[in-house]
């Protein structure tokens, strides 16, 4: 595939900092991805659907679902391969990973058509299964990926978020993604979030089950213009700096760097990450260079890199004060920590602790307000009373989608 070159930049809200004391700067990492220079050209997709046909999935859910599984089909060629998986109590294999040639894409469709509601919900062996399909065809240069959709809890096999998490983190590493659609208010949203973002793949809330089918031709159409694959940062850390990463977002600490995963890169499409660096003291003249390096496998599986840097200059304390601050830098990371504070809260109170959840918006509204609008700060001052009082199931699950994705900074 031809594409225009992947453009890796640092910013920084002032490129001063003081001689005397600890200065404290946001830096933005911004990653944008090359457009396609021939469209028709794109890496070949190997996809696991894993579909939950529990008996909440009755109706118009499962019918959706069956809808937006045949629009999936309808979008592959013979270049890719899918397999499919049903779950409830009982997982089921509906097809092993093949490629979608025109007789597999009908008896395919007639397999997902056959689908009936079921019994409990077996999660994560649904989701193991579709991700050992798509992990015995991993091929140089294709786009590895489960899908995996439910309306319930997981109830059956393992259901503990940080075991199904550490399962996902260790398939990413082997280049297996997870993207995650919950359907509906009964579902358990930090669990579908962990495994998408530790997963290196995307979650989507879907509110409605009409919703469902527009929902996997939005990541479907993404999955077709990937560029990058296993994308992340690498920030190196001098000695004597602090680096704080903005935004939980998934990552690697070592004494003298942080690396932060990105998953995949779409043409077109931008992505930014925020630091916040402590600076010790130094002599006037003196610098201060903050490194970063920007990491992926290209479609032809070969790795390449790009490197950015932001330089701090070392002044005296009135030139320090003269120094404009980039208030779009500073407002960007400010809704990042927002956002942040907000999934942290809204666990908080899943978990009963809501003058804690409360304490938490607030603690972070009272330091970032002067740098979000004023809507914006409105909105979480308004999130925070709400904590206190305690939140509809609806208003749990659109407030932390839209957290997570101010979090993840994707344009």
């Amino acid at each position: 595939m031809t594409i225009a070159p992947i453009i890796f930049t640092a910013s920084a809200d002032r490129r001063q900092v003081a001689i005397a004391v600890s200065s404290q700067r946001t830096v933005e990492w911004a990653v944008t991805g090359g457009h396609q220079m021939i469209p028709n050209l794109r890496a070949p997709l190997n996809l696991a659907l894993i579909l939950d046909r529990s008996g909440s999935m009755q109706g118009d859910k499962l019918r959706y679902v069956q809808q937006a599984a045949g629009h999936v089909l309808d979008l592959l060629d013979e270049r890719d391969r899918i397999a499919v998986v049903a779950y409830d109590d009982q997982v089921t294999l509906l097809a092993p990973s093949t490629p979608v040639t025109p007789g597999a894409r009908a008896e395919l469709k007639r397999k997902i058509g056959e689908l009936r509601p079921g019994g409990w919900t077996d999660l994560s062996g649904g989701w193991l299964t579709g991700c050992r399909e798509v992990a015995a065809h991993q091929a140089h240069g294709g786009v590895d990926r489960a899908l995996l959709l439910t309306d319930g809890l997981a109830n059956r096999g393992i259901t503990e978020i940080e075991e199904l998490a550490h399962h996902a983190r260790e398939l990413r590493r082997r280049g297996v993604a997870t993207s995650t659609f919950g359907v509906g208010l009964d579902f358990n949203e930090q669990l579908l979030e962990s495994l998408a973002e530790q997963g290196g793949g995307h979650f989507y809330y879907i509110e409605r089950p009409d919703q469902i089918p527009a929902v996997f031709r939005s990541e479907l159409g993404e999955l077709l213009t990937v560029i990058a694959r296993e994308v992340f940062v690498q920030i190196d850390i001098p000695r004597g700096v602090a680096v704080e990463l903005l935004g939980d977002l998934p990552h690697e600490r070592q004494p003298d760097r942080l690396r932060v995963f990105l998953g995949d890169l779409c043409a077109g499409q931008s992505r930014s990450l925020y630091t916040r660096v402590l600076t010790p003291p130094d002599a006037p003249g003196t610098a201060l260079a903050l490194r970063g390096q920007l990491g992926f496998a290209d479609l032809g599986a070969r790795t390449g890199t790009l490197a950015a840097e932001v330089t701090f200059a070392y002044v005296a304390e009135d030139e320090l004060r003269r120094a404009p601050a980039d208030e779009v830098i500073l407002q960007r990371a400010g809704e990042v920590e927002l956002a942040a504070a907000a999934s942290r809260a809204l666990q908080l109170e899943r978990a009963g602790e809501r003058q804690q959840a409360r304490a938490v918006m607030q603690q972070t509204l009272a330091a970032q307000q002067a740098h979000v609008p004023a809507p914006a700060a409105a909105a979480y001052q308004s999130l925070a009373e709400q904590l206190n009082e305690g939140l509809s199931e609806a208003q749990c699950k659109e407030t932390h989608f839209a957290a997570y994705r101010t979090r993840q900074s994707r344009k």
